[in-house]
């Protein structure tokens, strides 16, 4: 058993040294302190924002127990990023699908729950799908589970850059400062936050604020993905600064 134990420990430190080392892409992970604070929003629309600024976007969906960018992919593939985390499939077997942003593509990788598969999935395979997938886009972005468990900041401690989402509330800041300590701590050094929601009814005191996302009551209807008839122009606008600055940043 000990055997068997450090053979699994080598292969995923082999698996960690691929990542890093292979060539490709940014990965770029969008954690928050507690739920409800936009985190799909945010990881959906800067990738569009990056995908019309000519680089080539995908968008992972890591909530394992909650997925919903399918609901906005509009297609759920027979093979998902759970279903290789699970063991049910090889990495080259699961499919993304193609999200139209005006005259550009970008991809999304949707996920089916665990709680359908009925399988716990092992997080030391998603160095391997992470390096088959940065190896085809300019940006990987990982939309993950709230909170602090090892299904947010294991994905976390894997990408380039690491930007924090809050709301514009008192508790989410506390949430999102909690789990910026948190994963610094831990030796995952944070790029930034951005604020989602924003209102304007109290200050962000915030270190390295890398975008503020006003507040609009039609985000809960967002059917579509980058679409003029249910965003406001000051919406759009705000992402598309926020998906700059990380270009810059990653």
């Amino acid at each position: 058993m000990k055997v068997e134990r450090c053979l699994k420990k080598l292969k995923e430190i082999l698996e960690l040294y691929r990542l890093f080392r292979s060539p490709g892409g940014k990965i770029i992970s969008f954690p928050s302190g507690k739920g409800g604070v936009g985190k799909t929003l945010i990881s959906l629309h800067v990738g569009a924002a990056l995908a019309l600024q000519s680089f080539s976007v995908a968008v992972v969906d890591l909530n394992l127990a909650l997925p919903n960018l399918h609901s906005y992919a509009r297609e759920l593939p027979e093979m998902t990023v759970t279903h290789f985390l699970t063991g049910v499939c090889r990495v080259k077997d699961v499919k993304s699908v193609s999200v139209k942003v005006r005259d550009v593509t970008m991809h999304v990788y949707p996920s089916r729950s665990i709680v359908d598969l009925a399988k716990k999935p092992d997080l030391s395979k998603l160095p391997a799908f992470l390096t088959n997938v940065k190896s085809l886009y300019d940006y990987v972005i990982l939309d993950l589970p709230p909170g602090m468990t090892r299904y947010s900041t294991y994905p976390a401690s894997l990408s380039d850059c690491i930007v924090v989402v809050t709301a514009d509330e008192r508790a989410s800041y506390l949430d999102a400062t909690k789990l910026a300590k948190a994963l610094e701590l831990s030796g995952v050094k944070i790029t930034g936050f951005v604020v989602n929601k924003y209102e304007g009814r109290r200050s962000v005191n915030l270190d390295k604020v890398v975008g503020v996302i006003p507040f609009d009551e039609r985000i809960r209807k967002f059917p579509e993905v980058w679409s003029k008839k249910y965003f406001r122009p000051k919406f759009l606008k705000n992402i598309s600064e926020l998906a700059y600055s990380i270009s810059r940043i990653c």
